[in-house]
């Protein structure tokens, strides 16, 4: 074996290497530092240094295969055009002996990037992740300073005026107080479902384990409900915790190798998949409650509806697609018992119960409405006043018998909603699809990975082969006759990728690989034609 020969090129492929290493993944870091620079007042000097420390890590998976290539093409130009390579080959060592050092050091920088894109680089993606959403208590300041609204989930909220207070007493990492507030929760279509106005809010910026939520309290409210027409005063309004989104958790994109094993083991870990879920166990849950309504209503002739501030008997015989009914269409006699003891008796020719869109999951709520009622005496049963419309809402059947389908997994729920129809059967092909595309993507992230640590080493053999073939060339010329196939190789990986994670598995993957058998093909023409001549 000429070790000789071996350490010398080499030492002259890590030198340069290293060199042209060094120098595009700086630019490459720097180049992905740029969009949140452009943000105004959002990184300081600080945050931008620790951003493009994170960033320069995951860029190495571009630096890499494309710096070995050029160093490749560098060394490999250089002893072509002094004569060494032939001199070699004259000397009787063959062109596959010769191109040994290049790949040792491509089976050794394949071996890196599998580690690195695999293991190392998903964890620094996380931290610039992170590093853009942890300061989202600066970010809530800036948007509110500016006079525009700031949403986050479900919620839009506008201040007049911001401040914070040190040392808040609940133990959040920061508190903002905000004057002159108002807040809208939209509904999936970006509509106002609940329109608040409030003197002043508290906002507490909460961490827990690796997920970061907001608690938010409005003081001295107006809510108006445009669904109901209905104008509620409140002098405490607290609002259910909101949970900071953060992909770097709910991203296969962020994920390591192993810990993306684990979700195809148990795809019900998956924040996406635990939603639908849980959607689907609510749907479940609301056939569970519904079979306890009609058979209280057949043992008992009646159901028992608790409120904050009332509670609500209903008699009637059975109720069939949310309205209840008696033999021969008689009256159904609702009496309701306020908390201050007032007693409110009615006879109402139909009465409808229909489940709140906000009702938990252990404790379903429900809006009890009632039309064409006579309010009768109580003690005497005769009519004294009449309405057309009664509506009661936020109502819990009183005595219901809990719930396990919330601890159940996933798979135990899909076969639960076998058989069922309607509102079941939807949760449940939704509950099928985030699965679906849960192992989708993480088939694409995986062979994405494999096939971008693959171009190392055939970059650097390609890179070689190319400069002993056109030794009377400009080495960029040389590099540019590499660079193009090497750039249509990441555009068929990312492509193929997102073609397998779109669904089309077969035709994705020949995609994703295709380029790279399209480097191996020309590795081999190119060094055959050398070896030819």
């Amino acid at each position: 074996m000429p070790w000789l020969l071996y350490r010398y090129i080499l030492g002259e492929l890590l030198r340069v290497f290293l060199l042209s290493g060094a120098v595009l993944v700086t630019v490459i870091a720097f180049g992905a530092a740029i969009k949140p620079l452009a943000a105004d007042d959002l990184f300081g000097p600080a945050q931008t240094a620790k951003f493009i420390a994170f960033a320069t890590i995951p860029m190495l998976q571009f630096a890499l295969p494309f710096a070995a290539g050029f160093a490749a093409t560098i060394v490999f130009h250089r002893l072509t055009k002094d004569n060494e390579i032939q001199a070699a080959s004259a000397s009787g060592i063959s062109y596959q002996r010769i191109l040994m050092p290049i790949f040792l050091l491509g089976i050794t920088l394949v071996a890196i990037m599998v580690g690195l894109t695999q293991y190392v680089i998903p964890q620094f993606l996380a931290k610039m992740e992170q590093s853009l959403s942890v300061d989202v208590t600066r970010l809530f300041r800036k948007t509110i300073e500016k006079g525009i609204p700031f949403q986050i989930g479900d919620i839009q909220i506008y201040a007049d005026k911001i401040y914070e207070q040190p040392n808040p007493e609940t133990g959040a990492q920061t508190r903002l107080i905000l004057i002159g507030v108002a807040a809208a929760e939209l509904d999936d279509l970006g509509r106002i479902t609940t329109d608040v106005t409030a003197s002043t809010a508290i906002v507490d910026f909460h961490l827990q384990g690796n997920h970061r939520y907001i608690q938010l309290e409005l003081r001295d409210t107006v809510a108006y409900i445009p669904k109901k027409g209905e104008l509620l005063e409140a002098p405490v309004m607290p609002i259910e915790p909101i949970l900071i989104p953060s992909i770097a958790h709910d991203d296969p994109e962020f994920m390591t190798l192993s810990e993306m094993h684990d979700l195809q083991d148990d795809p019900g870990q998956f924040s996406e998949v635990i939603k639908a879920k849980n959607e689907l166990a609510k749907a479940l849950r609301e056939i569970e409650v519904w079979q306890q309504i009609r058979e209280k209503l057949r043992t008992q002739g009646q159901i028992k509806l608790i409120g904050e501030l009332r509670t609500i008997t209903v008699k009637a015989h059975e109720v069939i697609k949310g309205v209840f009914s008696n033999p021969e269409n008689e009256p159904i006699t609702v009496q309701v018992t306020e908390q201050s003891g007032v007693v409110v008796l009615f006879s109402a020719k139909e009465v409808s119960i229909a489940s709140d869109d906000g009702s938990s999951l252990a404790l379903p709520s429900f809006e009890l409405v009632l039309e064409d009622c006579d309010i009768l005496d109580v003690s005497t049963g005769e009519v004294v006043n009449q309405r057309v419309l009664a509506e009661y809402g936020a109502l819990e059947v009183d005595d219901l018998k809990e719930t396990k389908l919330a601890a159940q997994s996933y798979r135990y729920l899909l076969k639960e909603a076998l058989g069922a129809n309607g509102n079941v059967v939807a949760k449940a092909e939704i509950l099928n699809q985030r699965v679906d595309e849960l192992l989708l993507q993480i088939n694409s992230k995986i062979q994405r990975r494999y096939a971008l640590s693959g171009t190392a080493i055939l970059l650097l053999l390609l890179g070689a082969t190319l400069a002993m073939m056109l030794r009377q060339a400009l080495p960029l010329v040389i590099y540019a006759c590499a660079f193009a196939p090497s750039i249509l190789d990441i555009i068929m990986i990312s492509g193929g990728g997102h073609m397998v994670r779109d669904g089309s598995v077969v035709s994705g993957t020949i995609v994703l690989w295709s380029g790279n058998v399209l480097l191996i093909a020309m590795i081999i023409g190119t060094l055959r034609r050398v070896m030819r001549n």
